[in-house]
């Protein structure tokens, strides 16, 4: 399944991501712009210091987490690309503004494994 972002009204600096076909109420994974992204680039080689982006590593928090722990990747030839890196230059920094009861650590790791089966 592509990628899905939803933004919320409410709290312009929230975005909820999954890769799975689920409806806004079922999606628990936030962008976490508290966190950069992870670049891969290529130059000859792939590296991530020099060279035009062919990769992103996106951070991600569920939303009954503290602090997150999971990334997700996104290539360049993927819908959202361009989208993720313009989103993290406007809010790269913002404080979290959802939260909801803090869940268990193997509850976040189903979840990811639901939201992201490829990057499990």
């Amino acid at each position: 399944m592509a990628l899905q972002i939803f933004g919320f009204h409410t709290h312009p600096s929230a975005f909820a991501v999954t890769k799975a076909d689920v409806t806004l109420e079922h999606c628990v994974f936030l962008l976490d712009f508290s966190r950069p992204l992870k670049r891969l680039r290529w130059l000859g080689v792939h590296n991530k210091w020099v060279g035009i982006t062919v990769g992103l590593g996106v951070p991600i928090v569920h939303q009954g987490e503290q602090t997150g722990g999971y990334v997700f990747a996104v290539s360049r030839g993927e819908p959202y690309f361009s989208d993720i890196q313009v989103l993290w230059r406007k809010h790269r920094g913002s404080p979290r503004t959802t939260m909801v009861p803090p869940v268990e650590p193997l509850q976040v790791i189903a979840d990811f494994a639901r939201h992201f089966p490829e990057s499990s």
